[in-house]
């Protein structure tokens, strides 16, 4: 207790100046680890969060995430893709076996009414894989069909006649049946790669690759930096503290001005000594 008082007496007599900038070098460390205090909070939730979409990058089968995030099962989802993909393989197949059957019949020599075959973007069973970058350069896609059949469809202003003239054996209303289902698969063909993306997740799987390379390494590093940044402060407020506490020892028992750290130059007069050699003479 003696040793508290004594204390608070020394730092009773030093030099206002030096407690004003003690108290706010530390007032100003206090307020900076408070600071970090609430960084250091949102880094470990960041940390946390970057930590779990690493894990579900690496194994989204068995992660917290895949409850919340709008990603199919991976049973279900194949197996509709599967029934997509068979539906439109075995309508192609069909429809390239009635064009062969069309071809007999000699319109491939009349260069105007060539019908080739349609590209099928799907392979056979079992899998029915998506390739639609490996059809034959002979084969036409299934959008360019319905201006073939344009060319080879009896519409209800000719004759008879005329259409079996020009080469025009489809009935228009076939026609349009035809036209529709084509539509269709057309409309599955360009919807499933969609499909295959959201069936296994790229779009999110994408996105938490994107953060994890461009927002958790950098944040990391940043939180590295602030930690080193805030340890540095705090060596140097201590040493600058120390080093007024040395200065202000020093300079004990002098005159300060208010709120200084410099003495004040004390003036000396200069003492005029007395003539000894009149004094003896007199005597």
């Amino acid at each position: 207790m003696e040793c508290c008082f004594g204390s608070v007496l020394l730092i009773w007599h030093w030099p206002l100046g030096f407690i004003i900038i003690i108290l706010c070098c530390w007032i100003l460390t206090t307020l900076s680890w408070v600071l970090t205090g609430f960084d250091f909070f949102f880094h470990i939730f960041a940390d946390d969060t970057c930590s779990a979409l690493k894990d579900f990058q690496q194994n989204p089968q068995n992660n917290s995430l895949q409850i919340i995030l709008p990603c199919a099962n991976p049973g279900t989802s194949d197996k509709t893709l599967e029934q997509i993909g068979a539906t439109v393989h075995n309508f192609i197949t069909q429809l390239n076996s009635k064009l062969r059957e069309v071809q007999g019949f000699g319109l491939n020599d009349i260069g105007e009414n060539s019908v080739g075959t349609i590209c099928d973007p799907f392979s056979g069973a079992p899998n029915y894989s998506f390739t639609p970058d490996l059809c034959p350069k002979d084969t036409i896609p299934i959008e360019e069909l319905k201006y073939v059949l344009s060319r080879v469809t009896c519409y209800g202003g000719n004759s008879s006649g005329n259409c079996a003239g020009e080469g025009r054996f489809i009935p228009q209303a076939s026609s349009v049946i035809l036209f529709a289902y084509t539509q269709s698969i057309q409309d599955l063909i360009e919807i499933f790669p969609d499909l295959l993306s959201l069936s296994q997740c790229s779009k999110v799987k994408q996105a938490f690759a994107n953060i994890l390379q461009y927002q958790c390494r950098p944040f990391r590093r940043s939180a590295r930096i602030l930690w080193s940044a805030m340890l540095s402060l705090s060596i140097l407020m201590v040493l600058l503290v120390l080093t007024l506490i040395v200065k202000a020892h020093q300079e004990t028992g002098r005159s300060f001005n208010t709120c200084s750290i410099t003495p004040k130059k004390v003036e000396t007069i200069p003492k005029i000594l007395p003539d000894c050699s009149n004094s003896a003479g007199n005597v």
